[in-house]
């Protein structure tokens, strides 16, 4: 792989439970030392949503990058537009002192004064939503016709995360369900495929699959779909009367108070 001269180093400190805080702790402490620039964001999954610009200025090209977050196969996902050399550190299962040693050898060529930078992404949304494996998707749509929620959008060619933030918060309903097993929650804690995993156990999967379908779907899973979309349109449809009444109630407020202001006039 090419490597450039320059070097940054990229530290979610991920506001998810799958990462030891002790070891997020240690990282901190150990990367503020370090002779290269440091960029420590408090949840990468978040500032790829909300501030793509940032991330992708963070990770310019003609620098090579250590993106430190959970499983590889999920940072590459979430990164995978940003056109740059990266190298990924797994910090949810590798032992401390092989990170620390991996950390240690990014930046053993060099000599200059730490530089350390802080970047939050403080919405208060947590940052939980739905990504794609496409090398495994086979654009059946069975997750947008699935969820309730308006997450995805299904077209004649593939699916896709449309509104991440209409996702429920710890709900990752549509990636059980899923026969490729290609939807990852990068926050979810329970490991696996949906975890982000990067070895999959195939046979496994298929019989967590089997046994979820089963439970949220039932024997009919066409009629299960078909009323989950029914019940989708009910939402939106609710949704759009809410709008509707808000909207209504704030013209009569606005309308009270203007003809209020006149009576004084």
């Amino acid at each position: 792989m090419k490597s450039f001269k320059n070097k940054h180093i990229l530290f979610c400190n991920c506001k998810g439970e799958r990462i030891s805080p002790d070891l997020l702790s240690a990282l901190d402490y150990h990367l503020r030392t370090m002779p290269v620039p440091v960029t420590k964001v408090n949840d990468l999954c978040g500032l790829v949503q909300k501030d793509k610009e940032t991330i992708t200025r963070l990770l310019r090209i003609e620098t090579d990058h250590l993106v430190m977050g959970c499983y590889r196969r999920t940072m590459n996902l979430l990164l995978e537009q940003i056109p740059s050399i990266v190298k990924y550190i797994n910090l949810i299962d590798p032992e401390k002192d092989e990170i620390f040693n991996q950390i240690d050898e990014f930046c053993k060529d060099r000599n200059g004064d730490p530089d350390f930078r802080e970047i939050s992404e403080d919405s208060g949304w947590p940052s939980w939503y739905p990504v794609i494996d496409y090398s495994r998707c086979t654009s059946c749509g069975q997750c947008a016709d699935f969820c309730l929620f308006g997450v995805y959008e299904k077209t004649a060619n593939e699916v896709r995360v449309i509104n991440p933030e209409n996702c429920k918060n710890n709900c990752p309903a549509c990636a059980r369900i899923c026969p490729s097993t290609s939807i990852i929650f990068p926050k979810y804690k329970h490991g696996g495929a949906i975890g982000g995993s990067e070895e999959i156990d195939e046979q496994a999967e298929l019989k967590r699959q089997t046994q979820d379908i089963e439970d949220f779907l039932g024997n009919d899973i066409y009629a299960a779909i078909e009323n989950r979309k029914a019940k989708r349109q009910s939402i939106i449809r609710q949704e759009a009367m809410n709008k509707a009444i808000s909207e209504r109630e704030t013209a009569l407020r606005e309308n009270i108070n203007k003809n209020s202001q006149d009576v004084i006039i």
